[in-house]
């Protein structure tokens, strides 16, 4: 018996093994968009529906490689002077990781808007990866607001409510980067410039607003 559930997993970690390397060859020929998941299954030599025991999407494919920008946008954001406000901060740093996804052959954050929302397709994901994200995004922010807005009466809420802030309209931003891209009327814009746009409407009050002094209540944004 265990060396037959032996060869079952040998076999299952083959097949999956096989997924994964027929979809990295297929994406660096044609491309991810270009790719569907009856290509992948096809080069792997199993049916559709065998990919689908494995994966429940080719964005699971790619989700890790995706991931691993998150520790580049979070030092980009540190690097940015103190004399720029949070706001300014987080686009310009978002811009400058936008100029190097738009070069990088690797997987990146954009593919997996490509045929819109994710998240359903990506059941993989472990949980709380989400939350994760924001809160170390919070964490970046918290950093620059300590040393930035030192009179903030709540730096934590105002972190945590700036990450909350600027995922929404990233993913807002990738989700319109891919209506535009599979519309062949309508002109394809850069996602790194639907960012910028959405950010450009992010203000961040500065210290004095922020300070014990201003009247409002420890949290609350004017």
């Amino acid at each position: 018996m265990a060396q037959t559930l032996g060869r079952r997993e040998a076999h299952k970690q083959a097949t999956r093994r096989a997924l994964q390397q027929a979809a990295d060859r297929l994406f660096t020929e044609r491309g991810y968009g270009a790719t569907t998941v009856r290509n992948i299954a096809e080069a792997a030599g199993v049916t559709e529906r065998t990919f689908f025991r494995y994966f429940a999407g080719k964005e699971e494919l790619i989700v890790d490689d995706a991931l691993s920008w998150l520790p580049i946008l979070l030092d980009a954001i540190r690097s940015r002077p103190d004399d720029e406000d949070v706001g300014t901060a987080l686009r310009q740093a978002l811009q400058d990781v936008g100029t190097l996804l738009s070069a990088s052959p690797r997987p990146t954050p954009v593919w997996l808007f490509s045929d819109g929302p994710p998240a359903a397709r990506i059941s993989r994901m472990p949980s709380g990866t989400l939350l994760r994200i924001e809160a170390d995004l919070a964490a970046v922010i918290r950093e620059r607001l300590v040393r930035t807005h030192r009179d903030a009466a709540d730096p934590d809420y105002l972190a945590d409510l700036l990450a909350r802030i600027t995922l929404a309209m990233i993913r807002s931003a990738m989700i319109r980067h891919a209506q535009l891209s599979r519309d062949p009327a309508r002109e394809t814009v850069p996602a790194s410039v639907l960012v910028g746009q959405a950010l450009s409407i992010l203000s961040i009050p500065g210290s004095r607003e922020l300070s014990p002094e201003s009247g409002l209540p420890p949290g609350e944004l004017p």
